[in-house]
């Protein structure tokens, strides 16, 4: 007898090469080695107390000891109604909300529900490893459009030209982005619907990062640009990032409500449900209360100092070059003039290979630009000390002296 798998499923998914990283380095540190991890997708914080507390007395109801309703509580459908009303101008029904299981289980269950066989999926690289093995799963083809760091990881309008066909089904977008950080002007959104105007064409908007934000750029979401943007358009974000909740494990999404009511169908056959708990402090976080807003802002402003210590740092490594992040916590350096190369007379072929040397040799872990679909790169997340930070950096520095 031969038990065997989808291999046809299997085939179309990779391990996830951050989180991989990241168990790698933290593995090595549990056995003792000293490890600068600057790999991490997730903050460094706790999840401020003033949440906590809230989440704390949240117990003390029977229902967060129960199932909730697949779309999620009233209590979090309601603050993020508000949150979308504030921040972006912008009306939802509680029937065009859903609380999901992460902002991943959100952004699953949306192309799970909109991609099909031969469908095609617009996506700006570098992006977020997630996205194109999740339209491959769903048998869709990813169509990859290159933004290069001279332009700020921003397309040209001739490159969303080419990219868009009769065949496009849907365009993710992400702003700020994982994981260049770069953040996309209003003009450069407002394009992109220019021309998915007239066609059936959906878009994602994974605004996960809407809040960290640095300097003059300020964050804009095409849900609030007209009609036709707010009917295409499912816009994703969460708790994760921002309020450092990453294993809160709560997104939520808003948009129409066919795509709603079947993203609702998929998670009552797969989740159920966001932890009630869990949910009871997503609302609270999400209703910005003055304690929280003022925690958030203190984890904003300590990453934005960091920046500032990143590209002072990366400045100084040789045929190294960035862009500087508008967003998000992290810096993608650019080291394809130094790759392929050779260290202490062991080739370095790639960005991958290069990451490995950094962990096994230099003992600092950061993540493979490929896995991105950035080669030639290595993303770089100052979700870490400033001390980490400069620890990290001076091992670089000296790898780097030696790659040739």
């Amino acid at each position: 007898m031969a038990l065997s798998l989808n291999t046809r499923r299997m085939s179309a998914v990779r391990p996830s090469a951050t989180l991989a990283m990241a168990a790698k380095a933290k593995a090595m540190q549990k056995s003792g080695v000293d490890v600068a991890n600057l790999s991490a997708g997730e903050p460094d914080f706790k999840t401020p107390a003033c949440i906590v507390d809230y989440a704390r007395r949240a117990l003390d109801d029977r229902a967060a000891h129960a199932y909730t309703n697949a779309r999620g509580t009233d209590e979090l459908v309601d603050a993020m109604r508000a949150k979308l009303k504030r921040e972006q101008y912008t009306d939802y029904a509680a029937n065009e909300v859903i609380a999901t299981v992460g902002t991943k289980g959100a952004l699953m269950l949306a192309i799970d529900a909109l991609v099909g066989e031969g469908d095609e999926v617009v996506l700006f690289a570098p992006y977020w490893v997630t996205y194109a093995d999740l339209v491959r799963l769903a048998g869709g083809t990813p169509v990859v459009v290159r933004t290069r760091r001279e332009h700020g990881y921003r397309p040209s309008a001739a490159d969303i030209e080419q990219a868009v066909s009769p065949r496009t089904k849907l365009v993710v977008l992400c702003s700020p982005s994982n994981p260049t950080g770069a953040g996309w002007p209003e003009e450069l959104l407002r394009a992109i619907y220019a021309r998915l105007r007239g066609t059936d064409t959906w878009v994602i908007t994974d605004e996960i990062y809407e809040r960290l934000t640095y300097g003059s750029f300020r964050h804009v979401s095409p849900v609030s640009f007209d009609d036709d943007a707010r009917h295409r358009t499912l816009w994703v974000g969460g708790v994760a990032k921002a309020y450092a909740m990453t294993g809160w494990r709560v997104g939520v999404a808003a948009g129409p409500k066919p795509l709603i009511d079947a993203m609702m169908t998929l998670q009552q056959q797969r989740t159920t449900c966001a932890a009630a708990v869990a949910q009871a402090a997503a609302a609270y976080a999400l209703r910005e209360s003055p304690d929280v807003t003022a925690a958030v802002e203190e984890m904003r402003k300590t990453y934005e100092k960091r920046r500032t210590q990143v590209l002072e740092r990366a400045s100084r490594l040789p045929g190294v070059a960035v862009h500087p992040p508008e967003g998000a916590f992290y810096v993608f350096l650019d080291l394809s003039t130094r790759l392929p190369g050779t260290h202490q007379g062991r080739a370095v072929d790639d960005d991958v290979k290069l990451s490995e040397l950094l962990l096994e040799e230099a003992r600092v872990a950061l993540v493979p630009g490929s896995a991105f679909d950035g080669p030639g790169g290595l993303r770089l997340s100052y979700a870490a000390s400033e001390a980490v930070i400069e620890q990290g950096f001076d091992r670089i520095e000296r790898f780097l002296a030696d790659l040739t």
